[in-house]
């Protein structure tokens, strides 16, 4: 059994405790639990206890009003870190500080000088780090990689991903919304874009001379980005990645949100491409029909797969994850660095800032 702290109490915090509350055995897990240990609110115990409420939470889960006094409990093994992304950089340091093993929500920092502070703080202290990119840890992603190795569609020439909130951006936000305050690292880049780019990191090779461009159309209220495409091209390997995000443009669900094309033929991967639903395989030349294969989450939201492989990693003493490495998370990192470089995009220096 694994003793958890959730720091934060908003809506991917909420969905995360009850999926920890979920029996593993009806995924199929029977190696690992999770305890509930404890909940911090920033501002107030009285969020944390509501919270507690809300996710159903034993009675013996402690409420904290600081992030400051969840991570002085010394029963609280990992902290599942889920405050806006803008602070993820402190609070990953705070906690890493205080000895607390680490799940740490994406965007993982506000930029790759950050990520990689906190990748050394901890290998330094013998403490597991992991980014909770929770499409990485799918049923349905780690059989598109089984497929993918077991040579299914030949050799991978490109991936092309989307991620579309498809919203009325001045209706529903306005300016101060954390989707486009730039004062909370605001835009598609992070909070959608890293999507896409997990689906180009899996199956195209990340060695060579690989180089980034990019096209970005800005949110003109608050300047950062409202819509981005970053293509990540090699020329050794004659392979491409295209990555395209946006809060206003809609996806066709009807399309699929991700494709990967090889020499003999295609996966594509239906649903949002932070969530798919199924996938389509399809082969070049072939009489069968393409084979469709359904994924269906058993109960709650997905979350549970990230938790249990955190939970697999303390247990067997791994400071890294096989399925999320932490050389994934940087790469992706400086992608995101890099795409902003192009595009003059900055955030305000102290989200920006290493400094304590």
């Amino acid at each position: 059994m694994v003793r958890w702290g959730i720091l934060g109490t908003g809506d991917n915090a909420l969905k995360f405790g009850k999926d920890l509350l979920i029996d593993p055995t009806t995924r199929d897990v029977h190696d690992v639990t999770h305890d509930l240990l404890a909940v911090a609110s920033s501002t107030s115990l009285d969020k944390a206890q509501s919270f507690l409420s809300a996710v159903r939470a034993p009675s013996t889960a402690r409420a904290y009003g600081s992030y400051e006094a969840l991570l002085a409990d010394p029963e609280v093994e990992i902290v599942y870190i889920a405050s806006p992304h803008s602070h993820h950089f402190p609070h990953a340091r705070q906690a890493l500080s205080a000895n607390k093993h680490v799940l740490l929500e994406k965007a993982f920092t506000v930029n790759g000088a950050q990520a990689q502070i906190l990748v050394d703080l901890a290998k330094e202290r013998g403490l597991f780090l992991m980014e909770a990119l929770w499409t990485r840890f799918f049923p349905l992603t780690r059989h598109v990689q089984q497929l993918v190795r077991d040579g299914k569609i030949g050799t991978v020439q490109r991936v092309v991903a989307e991620r579309n909130l498809g919203r009325n951006v001045e209706r529903l936000y306005g300016t101060s919304h954390r989707l486009v305050n730039p004062d909370l690292a605001g835009g598609a880049l992070l909070d959608l874009a890293v999507y896409p780019l997990t689906w180009v990191r899996l199956f195209l090779p990340s060695e060579g001379d690989s180089r980034v461009t990019s096209a970005v159309i800005p949110y003109e209220a608050t300047g950062v980005d409202e819509t981005v495409t970053v293509v990540i091209t090699s020329p050794a390997t004659k392979t491409q990645g295209i990555a395209t995000a946006s809060l206003r443009l809609t996806a066709d669900p009807s399309e699929p949100g991700v494709r990967i094309l090889g020499t003999q033929g295609q996966i594509q991967v239906f649903g949002p491409a932070a969530r798919p639903d199924w996938i389509r395989v399809v082969t070049y030349g072939s009489a069968k029909a393409p084979e469709t294969i359904n994924f269906p989450i058993p109960v709650g939201h997905g979350l549970f797969w990230e938790a249990d492989e955190g939970a697999k990693c303390i247990r067997a003493g791994r400071l890294e994850s096989a399925t999320m490495p932490l050389g994934d998370t940087t790469w992706m990192m400086n992608v995101l660095d890099q795409v902003r470089q192009q595009h003059g995009l900055r955030y305000p220096e102290e989200l920006e800032s290493t400094g304590v």
